[in-house]
């Protein structure tokens, strides 16, 4: 994998965990909007995840496509 990719999913993510903890360790939020922003963190980060993923995967595909239409092409 490369490390830009790499550092697109797990910067982020480490971030709004990093955050949370932070929070929640301080005594910042607690109780139910601790359970919240928890859990809107955990949504936000998969989220994000997913995104990255889908669209490295879609330019991987698109481009793998590309090459096999310019071999049928170049046959």
């Amino acid at each position: 994998m490369k490390v830009e990719y790499l550092i697109k999913i797990i910067l982020p993510t480490f971030v709004i965990f990093a955050v949370l903890v932070w929070l929640t360790a301080t005594h910042v939020i607690s109780g139910w909007l601790m359970y919240l922003l928890w859990v809107v963190g955990f949504v936000g980060a998969n989220l994000w995840v997913t995104r990255v993923t889908a669209k490295r995967s879609y330019h991987r595909l698109r481009k793998q496509r590309e090459k096999e239409a310019e071999q049928r092409k170049n046959e």
